[in-house]
């Protein structure tokens, strides 16, 4: 083995590490993000008068019917889990050198932003049908159905743009033809 070949499997194995890691750390701590996701819904919902909500930890709560109700950003329901491949994939890609650390990190930031997005938009329909259905209807209605296809189209948006932008190629030499 070239001393260039071992250069190269050490980086992808200290890639695959890296990337290995940070999903380690995502999943470990799906809690402490779900409470920032809770937090941030509160404040979207509020700011565009859906409701008037407050979190409670990993709770997002909000009166309705002259009663408090809300929903738990649980494990299933928390963007956590969905950001641990971003984060693999572009350590895996930045050890086999098919991307370069800065191209890596803002694609996981775009991935990430659009990730965090999508899943607020989610949560506020809950809360946005809970208001138009009641409670019951309304956390059924959008939990199962609409947030099921705001996540469906969300994921493929993503997953394309992650696509379109770690496949696109970049090279600085290369000059078009003039003709």
């Amino acid at each position: 083995m070239t001393r260039r070949t071992l250069l190269g499997w050490t980086q992808a194995l200290l890639g695959a590490v890296c990337g290995a890691a940070l999903g380690a750390i995502l999943f470990r701590s799906w809690h402490d993000v779900a409470v920032v996701e809770a937090w941030l819904n509160a404040h979207l919902v509020s700011a565009v008068g859906l409701a008037d909500t407050t979190s409670v930890g990993a709770a997002v709560t909000f009166p309705l019917d002259k009663q408090w109700v809300g929903f738990l950003v649980s494990t299933g329901c928390s963007v956590s889990m969905l950001l641990i491949p971003p984060f693999v994939l572009a350590s895996l890609l930045v050890g086999f050198r098919r991307l370069t650390l800065s191209r890596a990190a803002i694609t996981v930031a775009l991935a990430v932003a659009m990730l965090v997005t999508v899943n607020q938009l989610r949560l506020a329909a809950v809360v946005a049908a809970m208001q138009m259905w009641g409670f019951e209807v309304g956390y059924q209605r959008s939990h199962v159905l609409i947030g099921s296809v705001i996540s469906t189209l969300g994921l493929i948006a993503v997953a394309i743009i992650f696509l379109l932008v770690v496949g696109r190629s970049h090279r600085p030499g290369r000059q078009r033809d003039a003709h």
